[in-house]
């Protein structure tokens, strides 16, 4: 078991145990030191942060993990190129490599870049969405330039409710219904990367896989939303299996929808996202009989031996197909392996939703500074 994983079962167990409690308490004084230098790391950087000369919508959370921002970013940007507007999304490219010194992955029109120097998120949502462009960097202030003079009338900085250098017309937080607030602890005691203060700064909050969690819990949640941030909007979505594609399909751009014809079928999850979880419940819902899985940590590097396993893992369990997200896809493309798998594999696609008129109340907000 690495230190991660025994952190995080440290996290979620309510008794710990003498030396769990030991350990606990230790990450505990850890995350006093940490909340102090977000703190002050804000306080800093908030009172320099740059306007841009066109509106900025930042999506983010609060939470180490998987909230779902990905869906919400392709879901805005699908929205808002609707309504007839020029968006361009600014991502970090997390361990990419081109991460420190930025790039454009697409410009609207075509993919410039590869698959490694993008980053994974970026690369597939320039994959899914090649009429918006997609940048990458550390630095979103150069790639928000860049962005501009590519024509964008409107910038959606993706992960961005920490990225206090570029002020935001709209700060959207994403908040996940089976760990809304990441077990009431900041880094490393749980999995809070600002004090749940730092709240008070939101627009709107999203409630994301609302669908797994009942009314009372979402009750909660929203009191507490209102607790801290009674002016922000409150919207409840959902993300919802939209097509399953086979692998080698996928790769092409093909959008050959399976979803129907494997319905009931068994299914092993390959996945190295950061809420597995959330994937297989996402399973369950597009019909799928979950036999097994492998889940790796959130961002892993896929290899050929990693194929291999998965292979023998879903054959021993006796499933006639393998799942991965689109974001597992994407670091599948070069692995010979993916595509001469003997039990087949499919990307699973997922929307998100909004609960009844949660898409025309956040249209309306915007609608302020369009």
């Amino acid at each position: 078991m690495s230190i991660e994983s025994y952190i995080l079962g440290l996290q979620k167990n309510p008794s710990p145990g003498k030396i769990g409690k030991i350990v606990l308490g230790g990450l505990e004084l850890l995350a006093g030191i940490y909340e102090k230098g977000v703190v002050k790391k804000y306080e800093k950087v908030g009172r320099n942060a740059r306007r841009m000369p066109i509106p900025v919508i930042s999506v983010g959370n609060i939470t180490a993990g998987g909230t779902g921002k990905t869906p919400c970013i392709l879901k805005l940007a699908e929205m808002l190129h609707k309504k007839g507007h020029h968006p361009a999304i600014l991502s970090r490219g997390y361990k990419s490599g081109l991460e420190k010194v930025g790039g454009v992955v697409s410009d609207g029109r075509s993919l410039r870049i590869s698959q490694k120097l993008a980053g994974d998120e970026p690369y597939m949502m320039a994959l899914k969405i090649p009429d918006v462009p997609v940048l990458v960097g550390r630095n979103r202030i150069i790639s928000a330039e860049k962005a501009i003079k590519l024509g964008a009338d409107i910038l959606l900085l993706d992960d961005g409710f920490q990225y206090w250098d570029m002020k935001r017309d709209l700060d959207i937080v994403l908040i996940d219904c089976t760990n809304p607030f990441g077990y009431g602890y900041s880094l490393p005691r749980g999995l809070l990367r600002e004090p749940m203060e730092a709240l008070r700064r939101a627009h709107t909050f999203i409630l994301t896989k609302s669908e797994q969690a009942d009314v009372s819990v979402k009750t909660d949640i929203k009191k507490n939303l209102f607790r801290l941030a009674p002016q922000a909007l409150i919207l409840e979505s959902f993300h919802s299996p939209s097509l399953l594609v086979p692998f080698n399909k996928w790769k092409k751009g093909i959008k050959e929808d399976c979803l129907s014809c494997q319905k009931g079928r068994r299914t092993f999850i390959l996945s190295g996202i950061g809420n597995p979880e959330a994937f297989k419940e996402t399973t369950l819902e597009a019909g799928l009989s979950p036999v097994g899985n492998m889940f790796f940590p959130d961002h892993h590097v896929y290899t050929s031996a990693d194929m291999e396993s998965a292979e023998m893992a879903a054959a021993y369990s006796g499933a006639d197909l393998i799942t991965v997200t689109e974001k597992d896809a994407v670091k599948m493309l070069n692995l010979s392996k993916a595509e001469d798998s003997k039990i087949p594999l499919y990307v699973l696609e997922i929307e998100m939703k909004f609960a009844e008129n949660g898409e025309a109340q956040l249209q309306e907000q915007w609608e302020a500074f369009l």
